[in-house]
Parts: structure tokens; sequence; C-alpha cells
């Protein structure tokens, strides 16, 4: 039993039970989740197995760079929480979007060797394989939103999808990248993985997330690009591209592109509202931000500047970049535009190998669908987020 709840196992626990940030409650007043917990569970039992001498157990080999712009990104969401007022939901985002996901990002890094970091990958992919049978009961059952889209258990398909993309990134990378070592693999494995990625597929298709099947292929062109650095040769990316091509030839006729292709009453129309009205917020706000957690009432407060709005209930600006700005104000967006310069930095100079491609896509992915929508601020996608630099161990 202690070998199945060792340390390295409840980093594997952690992540293929993400989604259990679903289930919440409230020690003392304050609320929490079930992921936050086991985060906790794990930290104590790094503390007191450290013992007295834990700042010994702290290695600080490859991270020493991000701490300045981490400092910034908390600074900057404290002085926007302070300056903005709405401090329990502030507070609240600041503890679970920022606080635990780097803490456990950080315990794995101190728990796990570099030998391991691929594990953490794989309980991922576990996850989302376990995530999408569940979700493809769901579709069974009925149980879709109004227009005809698979959510499962999340409340909305973008966020479905959004927690289905890293795992096709992961089966596309696996198989690709030419490693005998790597034992996912392994040719007992193949059909496993087969049907395991069919369904994850599946699922993610029937999400009919356009921009998060956008983004995961353009993502995976472009990490074959540098791998390869052959375009014209490159089988994978013909392959991509057919793909991405047949998709959309079968949602010809859909419901959702028809409604795309009705410009005045699309989904990308509101989009475009909301990001005007995120841009006027930034242009009153762009020093300190609105603080975090208080985008939806401010989006009703500006919407005497516009037509009236397509879609009123939007908790977030629908743009990463645009959302760390405005909650974070500049000290926020500048910390986190150094935190990707130096990852992006630090992972061109790792040798290849299979997580650095896997890392390198799952970014990528982030940054490009990250421009159409907020795919950061929520407890499972941000510790997906910060795992990806766990690569500094690699």
């Amino acid at each position: 039993m202690k070998k199945i709840f060792n340390m390295e196992n409840l980093i594997y626990l952690a992540v293929i039970f993400l989604p259990a940030y679903l289930v919440r409650f409230k020690i003392f007043g304050i609320p929490t989740n079930i992921l936050e917990m086991l985060i906790l569970i794990i930290f104590i039992r790094w503390i007191i197995g450290c013992g007295r001498d834990a700042l010994q157990c702290v290695s600080t080999i490859g991270y020493k760079k991000y701490i300045i712009p981490i400092f910034f990104i908390f600074l900057g969401l404290a002085i926007s929480t302070l300056a903005n007022g709405g401090y329990a939901a502030g507070l609240g985002i600041i503890k679970s979007w920022f606080f635990f996901p780097m803490l456990f990002v950080f315990l794995a890094s101190q728990i796990l060797d570099k030998e391991k970091i691929i594990n953490v990958y794989k309980s991922l992919y576990l996850s989302a394989f376990l995530v999408s049978l569940i979700s493809l009961g769901y579709l069974f059952s009925g149980h879709i939103t109004y227009d005809g889209r698979l959510q499962g258990f999340f409340n909305s398909p973008n966020y479905l999808a959004m927690y289905l993309a890293p795992a096709l990134i992961m089966l596309v990378q696996v198989q690709s990248f030419p490693s005998k070592a790597d034992q996912l693999m392994a040719e007992k494995l193949k059909v496993l993985i087969l049907l395991s990625g069919s369904i994850i597929l599946i699922t993610f298709y029937f999400t009919y997330s356009y921009a998060a099947w956008i983004s995961v292929i353009l993502s995976l062109i472009m990490v074959s690009i540098i791998k390869n650095k052959a375009l014209v040769k490159n089988k994978t990316i013909i392959i991509l591209v057919l793909l991405a091509a047949s998709l959309f030839i079968i949602q010809l006729n859909s419901e959702k592109l028809i409604n795309l292709k009705n410009y005045n009453r699309s989904s990308l129309k509101s989009r475009i509202i909301i990001w005007k009205s995120a841009e006027k917020m930034l242009e009153n706000n762009w020093v300190f931000g609105i603080g975090p957690g208080n985008f939806q009432e401010k989006y009703l407060e500006y919407q005497k500047y516009y037509p009236p709005y397509l879609e009123w209930a939007v908790p977030h600006p629908h743009n990463l970049y645009l959302a760390f700005w405005l909650y974070g104000g500049v000290l926020g967006i500048l910390g986190f535009i150094f935190l990707l310069g130096f990852w992006l930095e630090d992972i061109i100079k790792k040798s290849d190998s299979i997580v650095k491609f896997i890392a390198f896509s799952i970014m990528f992915y982030i940054l490009i669908h990250g421009a159409i929508d907020t795919n950061y601020f929520k407890n499972d996608l941000a510790i997906i987020f910060w795992l990806n630099f766990l690569i500094f161990k690699i």
C-alpha cells in the first residue's frame, strides 16, 4: 500500500484526477476542492520527508530565472485585486489558478527524476482517455448542449476540447518520434493506444470546437517543421492538412458552421464584441487592470459603448493575453511574456526528446488557441500549462 501511495505515484494520481477540482467544498469557510487537497497532502508529505532541512531539499537547478517573472505575475494580480476590489473572488483566483498549480509543478520537479517526467504526460493522457469515456456516456444518453455539442461534465464543449487537446498532441508526437526507449510505443501496447486514441479523437470531434481543432493542427504543423526542417517532404504535415480539410468538409452543412457563416449572429461576431469591450477596459485600466474575477461585471458595465451584446454571460475575455493584462495589470502581462520567453529559450537548448516535443506542441497549442479563447484560467488547464515547465529537468 505504501508503494501505491508513495510521493511519485501521488503526483501521477493528481494528474489523472485533475477534473476532481469540480468537487468543491469549504474548510473553515475557505472554498477548496479535492484536487487542491490532494496537492496539499503531497506538499505536507514532502515537507515531512525533508524534515528539519526542508530548504536543503529544494533543487533550484533550471528554474531560478523563472522566479522574477512569476513574482511579477503574483504582484500584478495582488495589486490589481487591491486596486479594484472583489477581494474574495480575486484571492480565490490567485489561490486556485496560480498558487496551487505552481506549487504542484514545483513539487513534481522536486520529487520526480528527469527520467520520470514522461510519466506525468502519460498520466495526463490516461486522464483524457477516462474523461472521454465518461463524456461518450453523456453523448449516448443524449446529454448534449442545445446546439448539439458534447461537453461531458464540464461547463462547456470548449472546456472539454481544451482538456482533450494535449492528449491528441501527445498521441501524434509519440507515434512520430523515432525512439525505441519509450515503452508507450511498445508493440504490445499499439492496439491499446490506437483504441484509446480513437476514443479521445471521437470525443474531441463531438465538441465541435473549431478553434481547438485548428489550434491542435497548427501547433503540430509548427513543431513538425521545427523537428524535421522540411515542409514539402514532411508526411505528418500532409496528413494533418488533409485531416483538417476533411473535418471541415464534414461540417459544411452543420448548424454551427452555418451559424458561423451568418456573421451578424455568429460566435465570431460575439467574440469580436467581447474583444472590443476588453480593449476598451484596457484603455481605461492599462496599468492596474480590472482585477481577477471582475470581467463579467465590467463587461456589463461597458455595454453602454456598444450595440446590444449577442452574449451576456461572459466571465473571461476569450483571449489569454488580454486576460493576463486585465487581471494582473502591466506587471501581470510583462511577467507572462518574460516567463514564456525564458521557457522558449530553455526548450530550444534542450536536446531532442519525446518530452521536449510534447511540451513544445502543447505550449504552442495553448498559445495559438489562447488568441481566441481563455484557455488558462481554470484549475486543470492552469496545471496543464505549468506542467510544460518540467522540461527544465530533462
